[in-house]
Parts: structure tokens; sequence; C-alpha cells
């Protein structure tokens, strides 16, 4: 059976609405059109559930493993939110190259540098798959937190809410070139972008990056929101 991404979307609104305490103010800083990369910490699938669910009417799309292509309800999800399939442990081309014409036409592009799930809401260190994208596509990275929703299963269980907590930092760009992203530099730039994310949160949740005098900003420029109000024009006429 085939369903349609509004109600794919409806009935995981409904499900987030029923299972926590929304605390995401902060989302509203988000301009409603693109093209962003937004770049945060991963707890638990409720992550993506809650950005998917709150995040429209701005056009957001994300990475899914391929192998959430084969499963049938993982497949309607990723399909609801226009995922792009990416091969894990090689360098995919294709995806990047369909991430980057995402960009230009003017979406947002969520992703989890860690990787994988955390489950206990504690930061790891970050991968540096993000910085070939940022850099290529010149685009300004909106840093985000999640927080507070580690014991959500848990909770499920028990019939509780579960308080959910957003943050949102100063956008940046990468400065940097292709050349620029060897074995020395890359994660050395990829950890400058992660503390940007652990300053978000709470101490006891910035796990790798806990140690905040070690964070710099050598590889990041700064920008705000509303200059990047005609960049997606700009990225059009490239």
């Amino acid at each position: 059976m085939i369903f349609s991404k509004r109600f794919v979307n409806g009935v995981i609104r409904a499900f987030v609405e029923l299972t926590i305490r929304p605390h995401i103010d902060e989302l509203d800083q988000v301009p409603m059109t693109g093209p962003y990369l937004i770049a945060g910490n991963h707890v638990n699938t409720m992550d993506g559930l809650v950005m998917f669910s709150y995040i429209p009417p701005r056009p957001l799309t994300t990475l899914s493993k391929e192998e959430n292509f084969s499963n049938p309800i993982n497949r309607m999800v990723s399909e609801a939110w226009g995922a792009i399939p990416i091969k894990r442990g090689t360098v995919d081309n294709n995806a990047m190259n369909l991430c980057l014409e995402a960009l230009k036409e003017g979406k947002m592009l969520a992703i989890l540098p860690e990787g994988t799930r955390s489950r206990d809401g504690v930061m790891a260190q970050g991968k540096p798959g993000i910085l070939p994208l940022a850099v290529k596509s010149g685009v300004p990275i909106i840093p985000v937190g999640f927080y507070g929703h580690e014991n959500f299963w848990k909770n499920v269980r028990s019939f509780r809410k579960t308080d959910f907590f957003l943050k949102v930092g100063q956008p940046f760009r990468i400065k940097a070139t292709m050349r620029d992203l060897d074995r020395e530099h890359r994660q050395i730039i990829t950890d400058e972008l992660m503390y940007r994310i652990a300053l978000l949160l709470p101490e006891k949740y910035r796990g790798y990056y806990s140690d905040l005098s070690k964070a710099t900003t050598n590889y990041l420029e700064f920008t705000t929101f509303e200059k990047e109000s005609g960049l997606q024009g700009e990225m059009a006429r490239e």
C-alpha cells in the first residue's frame, strides 16, 4: 500500500505531540527559506521526528542510509521526508550530487555528524563527512543542539511525556578549500564545528567536547541569518 507524504507526516506529528513536551521556541530563528546545512548531535530517533514535525513549512531534507529503503516502515518515512539515500562506508558521489542539487533548490539539509545515535545524549566525536558538502556548496551551517530526551523510550513504556529541548546557534561557513580537507586538518575542522553544537548543550551532555577551552574557530566564518536572504538566488545563478 502506498501512503501519501501528508499522511505519513501527519501520523509522525500525532505521535510526537502525544509523547513529548517540546521546548523548541528557538526553531523560530531558522529562516523560512534556505539553503542551509543544519548540523546537530544525535541522541535517538526523536531528533529527526521532532525536526521534521515542527520545521515545516521550511523545506527540509536529510540523508538516510541505503538500508532504510529496504525496510517498509523506514522506507515510508524516508520517502515522506524526501530523504537522500547514501551508501555507508564509501564515498557516495551520487548522494553528494543529490545533496548539492537540493541546496541549489533552496532546501535545508540536516546532517548529524556523529553518524550514529548516542542513546544517552552524550556527544561522541564527529565525523568529517559533512565537510566536503559544506565546502563545495559554500552554504552556511546552522548548529542545533538536542537534549533532554535520552529516556524517551523508557518514558513511553511508562506512559509519560518527555521534555524535548532544541537550541539553535549562530550560523557559520567553513573557511577552507577542498585541498584543506586532508587527513590532518579535516578532523580539526570537524571538531570546531562540533564545539559549536556542544556550546548549545548543558555540560553533562557535551561528552567528547566537554572542555570548551579547546574550542577554536580558525576555520569558521560566522554570519547572521539576515545576511543570507539572497544566497538562494546566488546559487541558482551558478
